[in-house]
């Protein structure tokens, strides 16, 4: 009978522990994005664990058409009104910048297509960032902002993208 009880309730655990992991416990961000420098662009940033890294879904509203850069910073501090509070690019293994270089830093994005409706998205995953774990690698408490000009990709440390015309803290869903 002792057996029964234990067998009974090692089941009981063990289905208790797959149903919590098929409610999936994967991780999110988000990051509404404000204007900044007297522009009218504004956006949300959504991150989501996926099985090869986190990806990034972004999207922009009110911003001038044509290609701007995109970029995750350092610090999660969007109060300047030129967004100057949220650092440099976030890029904790110095490495160049430049979203074509495999070896490019976590800040990198690369640009963002804008339509002449004012709108935009972004979809990207990267296998480096992580969510919520308190790495170096970790998104949340960070800054992402939509700069003023595209990127040129090479340029460093910032791709000469210009002023920062929106930007939004990351943090936990």
């Amino acid at each position: 009978m002792k057996n029964s009880f234990a067998i009974s309730s090692r089941i009981t655990l063990l289905a208790a522990a797959f149903a919590l992991s098929a409610c999936g416990t994967s991780k999110h961000a988000i990051a509404t994005l404000e204007s900044r420098s007297g522009s009218s662009t504004t956006g949300s940033a959504e991150f989501s664990e996926v099985d090869d890294g986190v990806k990034l879904t972004l999207e922009v509203q009110g911003s001038t058409p044509g290609l701007h850069g995109a970029h995750i910073h350092e610090t999660g501090d969007c109060s300047a009104a030129d967004a100057s509070s949220a650092g440099a690019h976030w890029n904790p293994t110095s490495k160049d910048h430049g979203p074509a270089d495999p070896n490019h830093h976590l800040g990198d994005l690369g640009n963002i297509q804008i339509n002449d409706d004012g709108k935009g998205t972004l979809s990207l995953t990267k296998s480096a960032w992580k969510i919520g774990d308190g790495s170096a690698e970790d998104v949340i408490g960070r800054a992402i902002i939509i700069h003023a000009s595209e990127d040129d990709l090479v340029s460093n440390p910032a791709g000469n993208a210009g002023g920062r015309f929106a930007c939004g803290v990351i943090v936990a869903k």
